[in-house]
């Protein structure tokens, strides 16, 4: 059901921008301050070789052609084998929208209600971990209690 609605959403975004004159814009992930009036899409091209965790960020920028009260966009974050769909997500102006992606290819379709500069990354939390050592836990820097002190 999840990939049947996902393709139908494809096609009919993909078939209006055909009638109406615009060109489908795909945009590589990493993209950077892309400014958008119409459905953008982002993908992921190079394969991702790991099984660590990462967030996908999708940060929305107002532009001077911007509308300040209804400076918006919604955002799709997709699975490339139209497995998953997450979504659909608001993002104001000036947030950062951050959803948790496995390590498949992923994309991102951006329609702001006006003109705004996007910006898409991946962080690799997981990896950078794994890199770096280990972070310090909850438990780490509370006080023992067992523990007694000397004034």
């Amino acid at each position: 059901m999840k990939t049947t609605l996902f393709v139908l959403c494809i096609l009919f975004i993909f078939f209006t921008g055909t009638l109406s004159g615009q060109n489908l814009r795909i945009y590589p992930i990493p993209s950077f301050n892309v400014f958008v009036e119409g459905t953008v899409w982002f993908q992921e091209t190079v394969p991702f070789n790991s099984k660590a965790k990462r967030v996908i960020n999708v940060h929305i920028y107002s532009t001077k052609a911007s509308d300040s009260t209804n400076c918006s966009a919604e955002v799709l974050i997709y699975s490339l084998d139209h497995q998953d769909v997450l979504g659909p997500y608001t993002v104001n102006c000036g947030e950062t929208l951050s959803v948790e992606i496995d390590d498949r290819e992923w994309g991102v379709s951006v329609t702001p209600f006006t003109p705004v500069e996007v910006s898409v990354w991946v962080d690799l939390q997981d990896l950078l971990k794994k890199m770096t050592g280990s972070l310090p836990g909850k438990e780490e820097g509370l006080c023992n209690h067992d523990q007694k002190t000397e004034p």
